[in-house]
């Protein structure tokens, strides 16, 4: 009986670590499948990668795969419309760019309220922009460019694929007084082949996409929008030193699920992100790809964004601004 006995506990001791492995990692039954993550941009780019590292760890953190699927096109609206139309169960997410909350004012009749339609999650990081033009531009400083492009009034092509690259192109031609070309795309992976060829002549847009760019020779950047400069060209001026202060867009990116999102799936992932967010290793890797972690709670995105959408508004009537 006592070898019996002996024999049971011992049984025991080897199944309890099986025991404690297989406990799922979201005790509270969420989520019960695999998330989706809706980008609004192509594969390859600053913000798909920032989405992509997210995605991977959030997935680790909840116990669940969390997929990523890119839908660009329409600035934006394919991807939103397609978050809407899904379950409200907090199993689809939708990772957006700052500039996308001026979407719906951008294209008219999308039937489309940000801050009613989707709830933030917390913001998960920035994107440094710079200007960059053509190696075959003459222009080697800002001032040279814009003397450039008075010269020759709209002969200048400028690249934009995102609301905040058509913010940037817009005020920078107001206050340089000049007019360029705008010449819209998908993304900023898809401008940048036609910038390098010079099919294109100037684009503002994300710093880690320009600047590998610049070792060639293949692209100039004549300066970056951000308040201060860059450590990865401490050479190249910010906008505000060159005296266009007024040049500066949202780059911060955030995550979200629409707002008929229980609050307390709602709040069980806006813990998981804050805490995928405060490693200290998605800080390093950011910072290696140019790129910066930028956290803040969904009360605070939410503040945030009311802001920017007043502010918005008003640029795009100022500007007469559209996404096409």
């Amino acid at each position: 009986m006592r070898h019996f006995l002996l024999c049971v506990a011992a049984l025991a001791t080897l199944a309890s670590p099986v025991a404690a492995t297989a406990q799922p990692a979201n005790p509270d039954g969420f989520p019960t499948r695999p998330l989706r993550m809706l980008v609004p941009v192509p594969a390859g780019g600053p913000s798909d990668f920032i989405a992509r590292q997210v995605a991977h760890q959030l997935g680790t953190s909840l116990g669940q795969v969390v997929t990523v699927e890119n839908k660009p096109g329409a600035n934006g609206l394919v991807a939103a419309r397609e978050a809407l139309a899904a379950p409200a169960d907090g199993h689809t997410l939708l990772y957006a760019p700052g500039s996308m909350i001026a979407m719906p004012l951008l294209v008219k009749g999308s039937g489309m309220d940000w801050s009613q339609d989707f709830a933030p999650l917390g913001k998960i990081g920035r994107v440094p922009f710079a200007l960059a033009v053509y190696s075959g531009v003459q222009a080697r400083t800002v001032a040279e460019l814009v003397k450039q492009a008075g010269q020759q009034p709209g002969t200048l092509n400028v690249a934009t694929s995102t609301p905040s690259e058509v913010l940037a192109a817009a005020q920078f031609m107001k206050a340089a007084g000049i007019q360029l070309t705008r010449v819209p795309y998908k993304g900023g992976t898809q401008a940048l082949p036609d910038l390098l060829a010079g099919r294109v002549q100037l684009m503002f847009g994300p710093l880690s996409l320009l600047q590998p760019q610049t070792k060639s020779g293949a692209l100039r950047v004549l300066a970056v929008v951000t308040p201060e400069r860059s450590p990865a060209l401490p050479d190249v001026p910010t906008m505000s030193e060159v005296g266009f202060a007024e040049v500066e867009v949202p780059t911060w990116q955030g995550l979200y699920t629409v707002a008929k999102v229980p609050a307390a799936l709602r709040a069980r992932l806006a813990a998981a992100l804050d805490a995928v967010m405060a490693k200290p290793d998605m800080r390093a890797e950011f910072e290696r790809r140019l790129l910066a972690v930028e956290r803040a709670s969904p009360r605070e995105l939410t503040a945030t964004i009311t802001r920017e959408l007043a502010v918005w508004s008003a640029v795009v009537d100022e500007f007469k601004l559209n996404a096409d």
